[in-house]
């Protein structure tokens, strides 16, 4: 992993474990046989990452949720002809030129992972339109997070 992946990765990190330490009750809720909040998580990781994106080199990009269009187009991909939305991408609005972080997130009670690996294979593939530097799969568990990191198109250790 290079120097600026190790700091996109650092500060998703430490977004997400303000995540754990600030919003349990994300973790904790359950309804039925489902637990937890995966789309309120995804989005008070954004709020803690935004916070830690200003005063750095990243701060002018653009954090977003659930974005999925391409210069006006809906993002598409080789696997996803139809449309994707990562839930969560720093970059620079309608250019692919810094392409930096996405990241997939799924709770632990969410065994349905498939699709959202292959999104980041996609996203990260430099051969692909978006090329992005890193990207990261997020599994929520119930005490602390889980990630595997997706590098040219390829999951990495």
């Amino acid at each position: 992993m290079s120097e600026e992946q190790q700091i996109l990765v650092d500060l998703l990190r430490n977004a997400i474990n303000s995540v754990y330490q600030e919003e349990r009750f994300l973790l904790e809720f359950a309804q039925g046989e489902r637990a937890g909040l995966e789309q309120a998580f995804v989005f008070r990781t954004g709020v803690y990452l935004s916070q830690l994106l200003d005063g750095t080199e990243y701060e002018a990009l653009d954090l977003d949720s659930e974005y999925n269009k391409n210069h006006g187009n809906a993002k598409t991909s080789r696997r996803f002809p139809n449309g994707l939305r990562p839930d969560l991408i720093i970059h620079r609005r309608d250019s692919n030129e810094e392409n930096k972080l996405v990241a997939e997130f799924k709770g632990w009670w969410n065994n349905d992972i498939a699709s959202d690996l292959q999104k980041l294979e996609d996203l990260t593939d430099p051969n692909d339109n978006y090329n992005y530097l890193i990207g990261v799969f997020v599994q929520i568990g119930s005490t602390e997070p889980t990630y595997r990191f997706f590098i040219k198109g390829v999951e990495n250790e």
